[in-house]
Formats: structure tokens, C-alpha cells, sequence
């Protein structure tokens, strides 16, 4: 189970740092700085881009939350265990 949390994050991690550049140039070419062109050729570089970079974002956000949801579920479990544990043996001790 950790190595699936481990790789899902790792995934998700390197999912969106691929996913910048594409977005930080879509976020250039809407700003107008992107190309020496008129508005119109920077908003359809700008589409482009952005069809370039939401699917590995998206992607990326979704499996980290995943990672990040088997982590607090597992860790949630790991640490319950010991205290009933602890408290059945307080009990059994009286």
C-alpha cells in the first residue's frame, strides 16, 4: 500500500510539473506578450496551449488527491489500531 501511495503521488507530482509549461505560455499568449502578433493569433496559441495543459493538470490533481486520500485513510486505520488495542488490554489487566 505504500509504494501504491508513493507512485500515485510521484505521478501525480511530475503530471503537473509537465503540465506548466504548457500553461504558463497559455497564460503569456492571453496575456498578448506571448508572440509579436495581433490579438486574435495570440488568443488561438493561447486555446492551443491550454488544450496542451489542463488534460496532464487535471490528470495530476486527481492522482495526487488519490494519493493523498490512500495516506489519510491508511494512516487514519494505522493509528486506531493501537489504541483499542491499548484499551483492551487495560481493560483485561483489571
Amino acid at each position: 500500500m505504500r509504494l501504491l501511495k508513493l507512485i500515485l503521488l510521484a505521478l501525480g507530482m511530475i503530471s503537473l510539473l509537465i503540465s506548466l509549461l504548457p500553461l504558463g505560455f497559455a497564460s503569456l499568449a492571453f496575456l498578448g506578450v506571448l508572440a509579436d502578433v495581433g490579438p486574435a493569433e495570440n488568443r488561438e496559441m493561447g486555446v492551443q496551449l491550454l488544450s496542451w495543459g489542463l488534460p496532464p493538470f487535471i490528470g495530476g490533481v486527481v492522482l495526487c488527491a488519490l494519493g493523498l486520500l490512500a495516506h489519510a485513510t491508511n494512516h487514519r486505520h494505522t493509528h486506531a489500531a493501537p489504541s483499542t488495542a491499548s484499551n483492551n488490554r487495560s481493560t483485561q489487566d483489571l
